[in-house]
């Protein structure tokens, strides 16, 4: 017989057999056991240190940041122009009418670049055809709430088809205010840049990271006309009050809080969803739920803890409402945080943490720009009631206290303030020392044709370039 006969007899003998069978079974037992033992340690790290921040009054709930609902006569949402976005389904001629109604090609000549000096050339356009539409919205803002009935429930993958209508809308306002500013009309033009400012401050409260950037963007739009009209000369000393009044009650800071504790309370729904068999989204999402029956039971909470941890650890924190402070190093924390996950040791037990997690720097640098535009927009206004009955710009920002600025607002980085100086022209320098905190005598940083706010100063245009 041969040698290999006689030990493949062997191999598959009955003692053998029996040896490998609980070889193998004591391995599966040390494997389950270990698998328990991650899943519990994980759950309970989660757990442990949720109890201790909701012990300092954090919520981590879905429920605790979905805004409390409105009578409809009271809530701006139930207008005309935005309630069949929410009450007919996306294939229908009145979803498709109201998603289109404020549409409008902008020329290129109509839009706006205030932050590098220049003007907006005014060109003819069909006013007339939005202006009854328009003054109804104006009329519908008057309303003291605004809740869109959106499907909270489904967290980030809720559907927000208001947004892109009331950026529209918020362009049409800013076309109409720049109009009127050329044909002299400054009580119009001014009418129409408040209008577009407070339909961008309807979405104030909704607790959502594009809502905030939407808000933003109609914000940055209608500064246009207010600072065309302010290196013209053209404001009076009430119409300026207003706007500066307008533009002190904005706070940009508290939205972006909000909405980054709604991101991360919406991924905790998320989780438990998944855990409880009920997650059913489409996209990546999606495909990451048809593959979590073993990952969920591994490395889930492990992925909930680090996504919680940082968010309120490393980015909440750095966001100082009551101060009006923005602590850049948190966000470059946050960065170092993501790279230690994707250098630790099984990259990818990490996955789900380094999908969600949101390149929130570039979203905090949207935010403090346009901040800091706000903040610079009620002193520039300040400066020039100042000017209107003194003849002349202050020496410096404290001249302003208290008869034109009660607080003046300082630099959103650090507690030295904003740079002010008198030019030789006698016109005025404002500016902040920017998201890089390194002072670069008030220059922008160009990058081609656009401005890299990351780096360099960040000016008020004192004067239009020509």
């Amino acid at each position: 017989m041969s040698t290999f006969v006689r030990f493949f007899r062997w191999l598959f003998s009955a003692r053998i057999l029996k040896r490998l069978f609980i070889a193998f079974f004591s391995v599966f037992t040390l494997i389950t056991v270990a698998w328990q033992f991650k899943n519990w340690r994980g759950r309970t790290k989660w757990e442990t240190w949720k109890a201790e921040w909701e012990a300092k009054g954090e919520k981590f709930d879905i429920a605790s940041v979905i805004p409390p609902e409105v009578p409809d006569h009271q809530n701006f949402a139930q207008s005309q122009f935005f309630a069949p976005l929410f009450d007919y389904d996306a294939e229908s001629p009145e979803f498709n009418q109201a998603r289109d109604r404020f549409d409008i090609k902008t020329p290129s000549s109509l839009r706006y670049n205030w932050r590098k000096g220049e003007r907006r050339d005014v060109v003819v356009w069909e006013s007339a055809f939005y202006e009854s539409d328009l003054t109804k919205l104006a009329d519908d803002m008057k309303r003291p709430h605004c809740r869109f009935n959106i499907r909270y429930e489904d967290g980030f993958e809720a559907v927000l088809p208001h947004l892109t209508t009331m950026r529209n809308a918020g362009s049409l306002f800013s076309l109409s205010s720049a109009q009127r500013l050329s044909k002299g009309d400054t009580a119009g033009a001014l009418q129409d840049t408040l209008n577009g400012i407070r339909l961008g401050e309807q979405l104030r409260t909704e607790p959502f990271l594009i809502s905030q950037l939407v808000r933003i963007a109609i914000l940055q739009i209608n500064f246009q006309t207010f600072w065309e009209g302010q290196v013209n000369h053209q404001w009076s000393a009430e119409q300026l009050t207003t706007f500066q009044e307008t533009f002190q009650s904005i706070d940009l800071l508290a939205g972006f809080e909000s909405a980054i504790k709604a991101e991360r309370n919406m991924i905790n729904h998320w989780f438990v969803s998944v855990a409880q068999g009920g997650a059913q989204t489409q996209g990546l999402v999606g495909e990451l739920n048809s593959s979590l029956g073993f990952y969920s039971t591994f490395f889930f909470y492990g992925n909930q803890y680090q996504i919680n941890r940082i968010l309120t650890e490393k980015i909440l924190s750095g966001i100082d409402v009551s101060n009006h402070r923005l602590n850049v190093h948190q966000f470059k924390k946050m960065e170092e945080e993501i790279l230690d996950l994707k250098r630790s040791f099984l990259p990818f037990r990490y996955a789900i943490a380094l999908m969600f997690l949101p390149a929130l720097d570039k979203v905090a640098l949207k935010v403090s720009e346009t901040q800091v535009a706000l903040d610079q927009a009620a002193i520039v206004a300040a400066l020039e009631r100042y000017r209107l009955v003194n003849g002349g710009y202050p020496g410096n920002l404290a001249a302003l206290k208290p008869e034109f600025m009660t607080k003046v607002p300082g630099d959103l980085f650090h507690d030295h303030g904003l740079v002010y100086r008198i030019d030789e022209d006698d016109s005025f320098t404002l500016y902040s020392t920017g998201y890089n905190g390194t002072d670069d005598d008030g220059e922008f940083f160009i990058k081609g044709e656009s401005i890299d706010f990351a780096k360099g100063d960040w000016p008020w245009p004192s004067a239009a370039e020509e």
